[in-house]
């Protein structure tokens, strides 16, 4: 049997001996309390809308070194979708078995069963747009991705100004691992895009630019074209050095545990997508 299809078959096992729910009555004759309700959170591959409009891209306060980051510059962005989580080792392993793509990025090596909701770690930036052109979508922009993240009022971190160790998955909290998608409700986006500091980064569609305006020298190689951009801090990342903003930049065959999270065109009045109507400009 496949890897991919030992893993699904396990899944639906795992689903199947699930213990039914009682249909006996209450022999005590006492009525219980009504439980709290829970949080409920999107299902895997649930996508959310950002709405068209401007917003803050970049920073003056902490733009990291070397400064990547600044100068801060106004963006407007068209509508789109992106995915609530991070593609999960379900959903890749899915792609693997449906399509003819091999791989390249070693996945397997961090996965084993029981992490099937973990987010699909170590998989390289063609990898990563391999699986979005399957399922219908594309690696969001690097200022889509910002903007879900920070939304329009510019945010440091998804809750606040003010890090919070507690509140996302970073060097600070101890884990030393990655946790399944959606397990830190705090870090959420103002948009309701999940594990979007931290957790693990992520591949975006860029190649890595100055800013507008940025100040380039003394930076060497940084800007030649070559690197991807990479978003988001991981568990392994001190999150109090970092921001919504900071930039990173990656080889396109490069792993180091990064993931993705898929994006898609939202039509445009008139019956265009994004894509579309940029192309007839």
């Amino acid at each position: 049997m496949k890897p991919y299809t030992l893993i699904l078959t396990t899944l639906l096992i795992g689903v199947l001996l699930l213990p039914g729910c009682s249909s006996q009555p209450d022999e005590t004759g006492m009525e219980e309390a009504a439980p709290a309700p829970e949080e409920t959170r999107p299902e895997l591959g649930a996508m959310v809308v950002v709405p068209a409009g401007e917003f803050t891209m970049g920073s003056d306060v902490m733009p990291g070194t070397p400064p990547l980051a600044a100068p801060a510059h106004k963006v407007t962005l068209p509508a789109y979708e992106i995915d609530v989580y991070e593609v999960t080792n379900v959903e890749f392993a899915r792609f693997q078995i449906e399509s003819d793509y091999e791989a390249k990025g070693d996945w397997r090596t961090y996965y084993k069963i029981g992490r099937e909701e973990h987010p699909v770690a170590n998989v390289t930036w063609e990898d990563a747009k391999a699986y979005c052109e399957w399922a219908g979508k594309r690696l969001p922009t690097e200022a889509e991705w910002e903007k879900a993240a920070r939304g329009t009022e510019g945010l440091r971190y998804p809750w606040g100004e003010v890090f919070d160790w507690t509140k996302t998955n970073t060097n600070e909290h101890g884990v030393r691992d990655v946790l399944p998608v959606g397990s830190l409700p705090d870090d959420k986006s103002p948009y309701g895009v999940y594990d979007i500091f931290g957790n693990i980064q992520e591949w975006t569609a860029d190649t890595l630019e100055p800013y507008p305006g940025a100040k380039t020298e003394g930076l060497g190689n940084v800007y030649n074209k070559k690197y991807k951009v990479v978003r988001g801090s991981s568990y392994a990342m001190k999150g109090e050095s970092m921001a919504l903003w900071t930039r990173a930049g990656f080889l396109p065959n490069s792993q180091y545990s990064i993931v993705f999270r898929g994006a898609r065109d939202v039509e445009q009045p008139g019956g265009e997508t994004q894509t579309q109507a940029a192309a007839s400009r």
